[in-house]
């Protein structure tokens, strides 16, 4: 290979790109992996285990790279809140959302998060452009299309609605972790933040979990079943975080966040491929909408 060749290759794609497409898969394929789990699972074990577990990697590159793990108690006061947000009732409320509705419709339904985290910041006196209004009115509109599945008809009664909210519920929960954890996120790191709010949130799910540990037929859970779930902790909790973080240090946080606009695509195709799922041209429609309507709020 010569020279030229060299240089276009490393204009194109790059390490970074690599990483956040590593990210991406993992993300995508989480959704009917964690669905299938689901179906032997309790939401809560289901949610609780997998974050027990993904800490333990996280904190163990941590210490390979050598960087101080120990915690102030002010950091710690902040860490349980981060990880009630980000875990216990993130998680939480995806496990939940997920058991209850099509993992096709949840990932799209997911990327509401800068939806909510835009209304927050305006919330807290910095509101977005007249560009972001509009793409936030647009999502919402994405939102309902997807959910009622008709242009026709009211169906919002019909169905998965209660995962859903759930699944929207999650996603606010989770914009307000990202504007809670930003600062300490600045001052020690987004893996160690991560991996002691996974910790503290995987502790309070555990112990509302408490009677389902008792309930749970772990006997019944099959091979594919452990599979799916350790692939959701290891590769959905842990490893793709660690290659989005690798992502963006790479290239920046504007060039990685498109990235993000192509999980619920990995998560719905690999939804209807493994789990023979049906999504409607109404619902694909719905969900084109929502993400141009996040793409306008980020955007403004």
């Amino acid at each position: 290979m010569n020279n030229k060749s060299a240089r276009a290759i490393s204009g194109g794609f790059k390490s970074g790109d690599f990483f956040l497409m590593g990210a991406v898969l993992a993300w995508g394929i989480n959704f009917p992996f964690a669905k299938y789990a689901l179906e032997f699972m309790d939401p809560v074990i289901f949610s609780a285990t997998r974050y027990i577990a993904a800490p333990c990697f996280l904190f163990g590159i941590l210490w390979v790279r050598k960087v101080r793990i120990a915690i102030s108690w002010r950091e710690a006061r902040m860490l349980v809140l981060i990880g009630l947000l980000g875990i216990t009732l993130f998680q939480g409320g995806w496990a939940y959302g997920l058991n209850l509705t099509s993992a096709s419709k949840a990932s799209v339904l997911i990327t509401t998060s800068p939806i909510f985290g835009a209304l927050i910041s305006a919330a807290m006196g910095n509101p977005p452009s007249l560009r972001g209004w509009f793409g936030i009115l647009l999502a919402f509109l994405g939102v309902a299309v997807v959910i009622n599945n008709s242009f026709t008809e009211i169906r919002i009664g019909e169905g998965s609605v209660l995962g859903d909210l759930l699944i929207v519920a999650a996603s606010f929960a989770w914009a307000l972790y990202t504007i809670v954890s930003g600062r300490l996120v600045a001052e020690r790191g987004p893996l160690l933040v991560t991996a002691w709010a996974m910790l503290f949130g995987a502790i309070m799910l555990t112990a509302l979990g408490i009677p389902s540990l008792f309930e749970q037929d772990w006997g019944s859970i099959p091979g594919l079943g452990w599979l799916a779930w350790a692939s959701t902790a290891i590769f959905g909790a842990a490893l793709a975080f660690v290659w989005y973080c690798a992502g963006i240090a790479r290239l920046g946080v504007t060039k990685g966040m498109v990235y993000s606009f192509f999980i619920p695509v990995i998560a719905i195709l690999s939804s209807v491929i493994l789990l023979d799922e049906v999504i409607t041209m109404v619902q694909i429609l719905g969900a084109c909408i929502v993400l141009l309507g996040v793409k306008l709020t980020r955007s403004g």
